[in-house]
């Protein structure tokens, strides 16, 4: 059936979900949606707090180096078996959507264009992160499209460890087909795709990186941490269509500089270096130079780094990003205040449709 459902897990963030759910109904009085929460560290002291469908969080199978990541992909698959409708928003608890009737307005549009994953992407200046794809913290799926049973939130990351410390030699055998035999239990197509990308970083990126520090970076593009598998079988897939909201980010690839030659720099970056090299994506509509102080709203970015997305060149969502730390350092009033605040509602959450009229 149509309808939306938002998955979410929970480790210390009880209160930022209060916050999260509160503000969700009031911007969408007419929408219906149904919340669940995983419960990693049962932060929730009843069955169902404050209208969420909770699920007790399951153990980590998995008590490597990065198993955080894992454990939180283990239970957003665990959210995804009680999903029974047609639309599921994986999102996380510092993310706050600050659009009115953002609901009605999301799933209208993603129905329309056809879209099967329509999200927020990672910020442009992690550019050890995908580009161009939805992330795991704002990741909206339309189940129609892409069948639930084919969805795995679970990383690459032991993959990706294990074979950046592997010696170059075994990774060119692994590229011809000679698979070490410590590797032989991990599927082909992943060992060598992330063979050639560690490869391209040790052997191309690494050493530029120490020519032009401030231009390459070793490990572009590696991550594959949660919704990586997801974001790869189906961001670049021609069969579906995803969509991004755009960051608030200033690319010097497409900013004009003082100096002639840091403008002819620029230039010959963006036409020579390779996506897969360049620390700067390369799509210019990928971004926006506007932000949420343009608009006389709180300047969460330069105030407190958060992460500013825009939607149809409104305002949208702000990403707190390590939330429950930061939500405890500016308090529980402030991020409130930033939220609800009645004077900055009106510009704050006031939706294309609205603002045409």
């Amino acid at each position: 059936m149509d309808g939306l459902t938002i998955c979410t897990v929970s480790y210390h963030s009880a209160s930022l979900l209060d916050l999260n759910l509160t503000l969700t109904r009031e911007l969408n009085p007419a929408a219906n949606f149904r919340w669940i929460v995983v419960d990693n560290d049962d932060d929730f002291q009843s069955n169902e707090p404050h209208g969420f469908q909770l699920l007790k969080g399951d153990p980590c199978n998995n008590l490597g180096r990065v198993h955080g990541s894992y454990h939180h992909a283990q239970s957003l698959n665990k959210a995804l078996e009680h999903v029974a409708t047609r639309f599921v928003l994986a999102l996380d608890p510092d993310f706050f959507i600050i659009r009115e009737n953002w609901i009605q307005e999301v799933l209208a549009h993603v129905s329309r264009k056809n879209i099967s994953l329509w999200g927020a992407p990672y910020y442009p200046h992690a550019s050890w992160k995908r580009r161009y794809v939805p992330a795991a913290y704002c990741m909206l799926i339309d189940l129609e499209k892409i069948e639930k049973d084919k969805l795995d939130f679970t990383p690459e990351l032991d993959e990706y460890l294990a074979l950046f410390a592997s010696s170059t030699l075994d990774l060119l055998r692994i590229l011809v087909g000679n698979t070490p035999p410590h590797f032989r239990n991990m599927k082909r197509a992943i060992l060598q795709d992330i063979a050639r990308t560690v490869l391209r970083n040790r052997l191309i990126a690494a050493p530029l990186s120490a020519l032009f520090p401030k231009r390459f970076y070793p490990n572009t593009n590696v991550s594959r941490d949660t919704g990586f598998k997801i974001q790869n079988e189906y961001g670049a897939n021609p069969a579906h269509v995803a969509e991004t909201l755009k960051p608030s980010y200033r690319s010097d690839l497409f900013t004009k500089k003082k100096s002639a030659w840091m403008n002819l720099f620029a230039q010959a970056y963006y036409r020579l270096v390779p996506e897969n090299l360049s620390i700067y994506p390369k799509r210019r509509d990928y971004s926006t130079l506007m932000s949420f102080k343009d608009f006389g709203l709180f300047d969460v970015r330069n105030e407190f780094g958060w992460e500013e997305y825009f939607w149809d060149d409104k305002p949208f969502a702000m990403h707190i990003k390590s939330g429950t730390k930061k939500f405890e350092d500016i308090g529980f009033n402030t991020l409130k205040e930033i939220l609800f605040h009645p004077t900055k509602k009106s510009a704050l959450i006031k939706s294309p449709v609205e603002a045409v009229n």
